[in-house]
């Protein structure tokens, strides 16, 4: 059941009550307030079309591992149930509850000044190309048709193998030597400027024992990435290639940045980097297989938006932990700043930055150096930038990095 509302309702709700009078107006003319029972549950991905609002009753909200109670009335309330980027929060009603949907099309078309709306509802003009998409790929989610990427096998063996508390560098080294092209990274790794010692190391089961137990897992999971971003569709290989190469230069980014703050493992950061956009796979996948006529432009828009649900899916089918769930959701929440603690998301973030800056900046972003992140990581002072050039300098391991990660013999 649904009925419609005077404009007045929506005098205290955010963003909206920024609206001139009788755009608000407008806006509550196209809105309806809907009775919902007990017991029902709402996604945010289907209200996607609207801005909802709780205005009696109570739910739960469920995002990822974290519930919240949301109660009509309070200040919590006057603000959207469903945040733009948690596509895949739900909410369950606990009591009867009026339910207010409001076009969210409409609101962005009337508001004067969107630089003052939430960040997020800025990037939600989606066209009906990108909307088709987003739908599609939420329900071959709920129906386990949406095929994820597995686990590369050797990345699975090093996984399983180094939850074995009594774990030796024979037994690993037997593993690593499944793949070649693992084998061969993992030995120019260990020989490289960065770890080298007095010797070079000729064999694998070396390299282990000069880098670590942990270090080689991290690698080793790194390095099969490669095997992860690719495509049978002619037509979508270089949407593959672009985000492949995309990800090697973020995850170099990444390492050397951590490689300057203190508590990071590079090797940590260097998979996280690889990880961050690793949603993109199952999107491309999923177009080429249902031959889908898109274009170019309208593909990378839909994967801008999408890619960092997809990747959640991703980075919990292959039991890879809470952190590189955060660093697929939140690093291009540029100005995130939740905990004192900087973590392996906040390297990404900067690496990311970084990149846009250098090569393919899309519409106004902060520097590097003016993000929380910079300083949470001790790269900077407030008012200084000269530290930056930590990234600048390290050049040469860049591009080492880089080619170990492509498989490019040194």
């Amino acid at each position: 059941m649904t009925h419609s509302l005077s404009a007045s309702t929506l005098d205290d709700l955010a963003p909206v009550h920024q609206l001139a009078k009788e755009d608000r107006a407008r806006l509550a003319h196209s809105g309806q307030i809907a009775t919902v029972s007990a017991g029902r549950k709402m996604t945010a991905i289907q209200e996607h079309p609207w801005l909802g609002y709780l205005l009696s009753g109570k739910v739960c909200l469920f995002k990822g591992d974290d519930k919240e109670i949301l109660e009509a009335g309070t200040m919590r309330a006057c603000q959207p149930v469903f945040s733009e980027n948690r596509l895949r929060d739900h909410a369950v009603f606990l009591t009867d509850c009026e339910f207010l949907r409001l076009d969210r099309q409409l609101f962005l078309a009337l508001d004067p000044d969107p630089s003052k709306s939430d960040e997020a509802l800025q990037r939600t003009q989606l066209s009906k190309t990108e909307t088709g998409l987003l739908a599609s790929l939420y329900q071959a989610s709920q129906d386990g048709r949406l095929s994820l990427p597995p686990l590369p096998k050797i990345a699975r063996a090093i996984q399983d193998a180094m939850n074995d508390p009594n774990i030796t560098s024979s037994r690993l080294a037997r593993i690593v030597q499944m793949d070649l092209a693992v084998t061969g990274g993992l030995i120019r790794l260990s020989n490289s400027p960065m770890y080298r010692g007095a010797k070079p190391i000729a064999d694998v089961r070396n390299a282990i024992i000069r880098l670590g137990m942990e270090m080689t897992r991290s690698v080793v999971m790194s390095l099969s990435m490669q095997q992860v971003f690719k495509s049978k569709s002619p037509l979508m290989k270089h949407h593959m290639k672009a985000a492949w190469n995309r990800c090697v230069h973020i995850s170099a980014l990444s390492f050397v940045i951590a490689r300057q703050c203190e508590g990071f493992h590079p090797e940590q950061a260097l998979l996280a980097g690889l990880l961050h956009d690793v949603g993109v796979v199952p999107i491309i996948d999923f177009v080429s297989r249902n031959e889908r006529e898109i274009a170019d432009d309208e593909l990378d828009a839909a994967i801008l938006r999408l890619k960092g649900m997809v990747g959640e899916l991703v980075v919990n089918d292959w039991g890879l932990g809470s952190e590189l769930v955060r660093v697929v959701r939140e690093s291009d929440h540029w100005y995130r700043d939740q905990d004192d603690r900087p973590d392996y998301c906040d390297i990404v973030l900067l690496a990311r930055l970084y990149r846009l800056h250098q090569s393919e900046s899309r519409g106004p972003l902060p520097r590097y150096y003016d993000v929380p992140a910079y300083y949470k990581l001790g790269l900077g002072r407030v008012g200084q930038t000269e530290e930056v050039d930590v990234i600048a300098e390290a050049s040469e391991q860049i591009s080492d990095v880089m080619a170990m990660l492509r498989g490019e013999k040194g």
